[in-house]
């Protein structure tokens, strides 16, 4: 019988990775919390996404980088920096292609479509990182990206409602947004940065006829 399985040496280049999608990490975390610090002075806020209003362009960049307050900040924490760390852990070659497209196309999506308010967090491009792991794991038969956002979804169970209209306060455009975005990159870099496999025989080195 033959199960799948990682080559060894690429398995051994995607731990060495990982060290340095830890550093990643946080050095984009610790992004975000400056500029959380530095909207304690000055009017930041006012430059998150604006639907369909050119001065309202600039949010494609700085909406992720906005948010309105601790509460916000907090609960978008530790979700980004997995949703990093799994990025750039798995698939260093294509990361920060992910990551410029998820942040463009959320953006625009939200640009075109959204309401007309002031759209500003992290998290839409949480959810098109989370749902690109998740797809690309089945995708790229990536037992560790699926693995990764499955526990990323456990812990925060509640994700799925961030998708529906009707709640206050929240940008559900821009979680939808987020999650059609992973989805399409997903898609689109199939056959990118594939794992290594080979198959292990569970029967190797069994003659026929010789009892086990």
């Amino acid at each position: 019988m033959k199960i799948p399985h990682l080559d060894p040496e690429f398995a051994k280049n995607r731990k060495d990775a990982w060290p340095k999608a830890f550093r990643i990490a946080c050095v984009l975390l610790a992004t975000i919390w400056i500029c959380f610090f530095v909207a304690q002075f000055l009017p930041v806020t006012q430059f998150g996404l604006k639907p369909r209003r050119f001065e309202g362009l600039i949010g494609l960049f700085t909406m992720p980088l906005i948010h309105s307050g601790w509460p916000h900040l907090i609960d978008n924490t530790l979700p980004m920096f997995l949703a990093f760390l799994g990025l750039f852990g798995n698939y260093p070659r294509l990361a920060k292609k992910v990551m410029v497209q998820s942040v463009l196309i959320t953006g625009l999506l939200v640009w075109f479509f959204a309401r007309d308010l002031n759209h500003i967090g992290s998290s839409g491009l949480f959810y098109a990182l989370l749902s690109y792991l998740f797809i690309s794991g089945f995708l790229k038969k990536d037992l560790q990206s699926v693995g990764l956002s499955i526990l990323i979804a456990f812990m925060y169970g509640s994700l799925i409602w961030g998708i529906l209209p009707g709640q206050p306060g929240i940008s559900w455009e821009s979680h939808l947004a987020g999650l059609l975005t992973g989805i399409f990159l997903a898609i689109q870099t199939r056959k990118q940065e594939l794992p290594v496999l080979k198959d292990w025989r569970l029967d190797e080195g069994i003659e026929p006829g010789n009892d086990i």
